[in-house]
C-alpha cells in the first residue's frame, strides 16, 4: 500500500507598502494550499507583536521559508532589516562603535535592542559557526519593483539581501522571484500618456501636450494598434497583474513539485535554484 505523506509546512514572511509584494505572497500561499502545505503568511511591519507570534516564527518548524519585500530606494524596507539583519537596523554599528571608543559607558548602548524576534529553536555552539546538527528548511526570497527605470538588475541587490538574511539563519535558499509591481513613481502612467519631460520653464512637462515625443504604434496580430512603452516594463501602471499572478503560481508549482514531491518523500538536495525574474 502506498504511503499518503504528512503535509509539508511554509511560513511567508513579507513587507509591503502598495500591496504589490502582498499580491505575490498571496499568490504565494493559495498555491502551496492547492498542494495540500500548511502555511503561516505574516506580515512584517514597524509594530509587529513578535512576542504574539514566536510560536509562528521558529524556521526549525517548517519545511520552506519564503521572505519578501518591496524595493525602497534600491534596498529592502526597513522592517524586515530590522527584524532579520543581524544588526538589527544599526544596532551592530552602534555596538562596534562603542567597542572602538575608549571613552564610551554603558549609556552610548541604552538604543541598542533586540529584534525582538527569534527565527531558530536551535543555534551553533559559537556566533559564526554553522548548525550543522539544527534542521536547516529550504528558502526562497521574492521582491516587486517599480520598473520604470532598468528591468530587472533593480531587483538583483534586494533579491541578495534577503538571501543572506535566510543563509545567516540556516536556510538554504533555493529559489528567487521577482516581478514589476504597480508603480507609484515617475512610470505611473497609463500605456500612451506621455511622462513628464525635464522642467523646463515655460515648457509643459506632463500630459499630451508634454515636450516628450508622440509613442510610435505598433499593429498587433488582429489588426489593432498598441502604443510604445515610455519605460522598460511595459503597462507599469497594471502589474502585477494576472500575467505576474501565472508567473508567481508556476514558480510556486515547480518548487513544490520538483523539491518536495519526491518518490520516496525525501526532498530533493539543495543543488539547483529555481529563478523566476521578470
Amino acid at each position: 500500500m502506498a504511503t499518503v505523506m504528512e503535509p509539508r509546512r511554509a511560513l511567508i514572511l513579507y513587507a509591503t507598502m502598495t500591496k504589490n509584494t502582498e499580491k505575490v505572497a498571496t499568490w504565494f500561499n493559495e498555491t502551496f494550499n492547492e498542494y495540500g502545505w500548511e502555511t503561516n503568511l505574516i506580515r512584517i511591519m514597524p509594530n509587529t507583536n513578535w512576542a504574539e507570534l514566536q510560536d509562528k516564527l521558529y524556521f526549525d518548524d517548517y519545511d520552506l521559508v519564503c521572505l519578501g519585500s518591496p524595493i525602497v530606494g534600491g534596498s529592502v524596507l526597513q522592517p524586515i532589516i530590522k527584524a532579520l539583519s543581524f544588526g538589527g537596523g544599526g544596532a551592530l554599528e552602534k555596538d562596534v562603535q562603542k567597542k572602538l571608543d575608549e571613552n564610551a559607558d554603558d549609556a552610548a548602548m541604552a538604543a541598542v535592542k533586540p529584534n525582538g524576534a527569534e527565527w531558530r529553536r536551535t543555534h551553533a555552539p559559537a556566533p559564526g559557526m554553522a548548525d550543522y546538527a539544527a534542521p536547516r528548511p529550504y528558502g526562497i526570497v521574492f521582491t516587486t519593483y517599480g520598473g520604470g527605470f532598468y528591468g530587472t538588475v533593480e531587483a538583483e541587490a534586494t533579491l541578495a539581501t534577503l538571501k543572506q538574511y535566510l543563509v545567516l539563519n540556516h536556510v538554504d535558499v533555493i529559489g528567487r522571484f521577482s516581478c514589476a509591481g504597480k508603480e507609484t513613481g515617475p512610470a505611473g502612467y497609463p500605456v500612451g500618456v506621455k511622462p513628464k519631460a525635464n522642467f523646463i520653464p515655460g515648457h509643459r512637462n506632463d500630459g499630451p501636450d508634454a515636450d516628450v515625443c508622440d509613442a510610435v504604434m505598433y499593429r498587433m496580430g488582429d489588426g489593432t494598434l498598441r502604443p510604445g512603452s515610455y519605460f522598460f516594463h511595459y503597462d507599469c501602471d497594471s502589474k502585477p497583474g494576472k500575467r505576474e499572478e501565472a508567473k508567481a503560481r508556476a514558480f510556486i508549482s515547480d518548487i513544490v513539485e520538483d523539491y518536495f514531491m519526491t518518490y520516496n518523500g525525501q526532498r530533493n538536495p539543495c543543488v539547483s535554484e529555481i529563478v523566476s525574474l521578470s
